[in-house]
C-alpha cells in the first residue's frame, strides 16, 4: 500500500513538472537580461581603489639607422673635363688680339724640316703656332718694352701649356728676348705685305 502511495505522489510531481515545461509564452517568466559586456580597456579606470595597478604593455621603439642630410651626402665623383681648346690662348684662331708667353727654339731643331716641309735655319723671321694656317703673318709685340716683329707661321708648336708662339732666333733678337728665353707678348694677324722678308 505504501508503495502505491509513493508511486502516486511521484506521478503527480512528474505531471506538474511536465505542465510547467509546456506552459504558454504568455504565462512563462520573462527571460533574464543579458549580462553587460565589460567596457573596452581604453574606457576602464586605470586603477580601482585598493587594487593593484594593472601592468600595461611597454611601447616598442624602433631605432632607424642614422641618415645624413641631403647636403652632406657624398656627391658622385665626376671626372674633370678638359677645357675647351677654343678658349685657351694657345689655340688662338687669329681673330682679334691674343696675349701670352712667347719662347724661341734653336739648337737641335736647326737643319730639320718644319711642319710645312721647309728646312729650318733659324735665320728667317718665322715662328711656330699650334693652329694658325701656314703662311699667316703675325705681328709679335713684347709687352714690357714695346718692341715688335712680324713673323710667318711655318711650323707647329710650342707644346708647353701657357706658351702661345715659338719664334726663330732671328725673330727673338728683334724684340730682345734672347737673354730671357721667354717673355709676355701680344699677337695680331697682319697682311703679308707688312712683313720685312
Amino acid at each position: 500500500m505504501q508503495r502505491w502511495v509513493v508511486f502516486a505522489v511521484g506521478g503527480m510531481l512528474s505531471i506538474a513538472a511536465a505542465g510547467c515545461a509546456h506552459e504558454s509564452p504568455a504565462t512563462a517568466s520573462p527571460p533574464l537580461a543579458p549580462k553587460p559586456k565589460a567596457a573596452p580597456p581604453a574606457t576602464r579606470p586605470a586603477t580601482r581603489p585598493g587594487a593593484r595597478p594593472v601592468a600595461t604593455a611597454r611601447p616598442v621603439f624602433r631605432v632607424r639607422p642614422a641618415t645624413r642630410p641631403v647636403e652632406a651626402r657624398a656627391k658622385p665623383a665626376t671626372q674633370p673635363t678638359a677645357p675647351d681648346p677654343k678658349l685657351l690662348a694657345e689655340f688662338w684662331d687669329g681673330q682679334g688680339k691674343c696675349e701670352g708667353i712667347a719662347s724661341f727654339y734653336a739648337g737641335k731643331f736647326i737643319g730639320r724640316r718644319t711642319a710645312n716641309g721647309e728646312r729650318y735655319t733659324g735665320r728667317k723671321l718665322t715662328a711656330a703656332h699650334r693652329v694658325l694656317p701656314f703662311g699667316t703673318y703675325v705681328k709679335v709685340t713684347r709687352l714690357d718694352n714695346g718692341l715688335s716683329v712680324i713673323v710667318r707661321i711655318n711650323d707647329r708648336g710650342p707644346y708647353i701649356d701657357g706658351r702661345i708662339i715659338d719664334l726663330s732666333p732671328a725673330a727673338a733678337k728683334r724684340i730682345h728676348m734672347i737673354g730671357t728665353g721667354v717673355t709676355q707678348v701680344k699677337l695680331e694677324v697682319v697682311a703679308p705685305w707688312m712683313a720685312e722678308e
